[in-house]
């Protein structure tokens, strides 16, 4: 009894290793490895992590006559409304495994607003940034159809922001991170994306991408 006990085990073990085999090998033929993307997000959160959070939330607007939050720190100037740029973002992730990915990611986003003498509101010089953050990627892709994945995933990586203000520049270094919790793609080779989340990439992010190094299979 107990040696048939025993062959049963090693059959079920040979018939799982079997098919996690094949499992592993029909994945490969039906998705590619490799991915490029590209996306734009909202600067909301990048806002708030340079320090600005009057910014984000229009303090220059309602105190536009000079007598805004700045003055509280930076008595002799005051600043206008900052412009951003969206974050631009190029992405490599790799596919390990059928739900899991590594990859990494750079993203760009620019910052410009006029400083003011706070005595008599005349104009003072340009300050500019350069924001450019590293991210490394994880992925977990839990629906993998042939034309459409579902995902969530998380960055972790740092930020450096060169700041130039009246001909000096100082660069500063700050950590960040970006959390997908849902992200959606649609197309094989090429294909679009949307991503809601939380982090310097922004809440909202959208884009386009190449996968390649594909075996196809044409029956499935």
């Amino acid at each position: 009894m107990k040696k048939i006990g025993l062959l049963s085990v090693m059959l079920f073990c040979t018939f799982a290793f079997t098919f996690a085999q094949e499992e592993e090998q029909d994945w490969r033929k039906i998705f590619p490895r490799h991915e490029l993307n590209l996306g734009i997000g909202d600067p909301a959160y990048a806002s708030l992590q340079r320090g600005s959070i009057w910014d984000l939330l229009a303090w220059d607007i309602l105190f536009s006559d000079g007598d805004n939050l700045n003055q509280w720190f930076m008595p002799d100037t005051y600043h206008g409304e900052y412009i951003a740029t969206c974050p631009i973002s190029l992405g490599y992730m790799y596919r390990l495994r059928k739900f899991l990915w590594l990859g990494a990611s750079v993203s760009y986003m620019g910052v410009i607003g006029d400083v003011f003498d706070a005595h008599d509101n005349s104009f003072l010089y340009r300050h500019k940034e350069t924001q450019i953050a590293f991210l490394p990627s994880v992925r977990f892709s839990y629906l993998n159809k042939k034309y459409v994945t579902l995902y969530s995933g998380f960055s972790s990586g740092f930020l450096l922001n060169f700041e130039k203000d009246n001909g000096a520049t100082n660069v500063y270094f700050h950590p960040t991170f970006q959390v997908t919790a849902f992200g959606v793609s649609a197309g094989r080779k090429f294909f679009g994306y949307t991503e809601v989340g939380f982090g310097y990439k922004g809440y909202i992010t959208a884009g386009i991408g190449y996968r390649f190094n594909a075996k196809t299979n044409k029956e499935l």
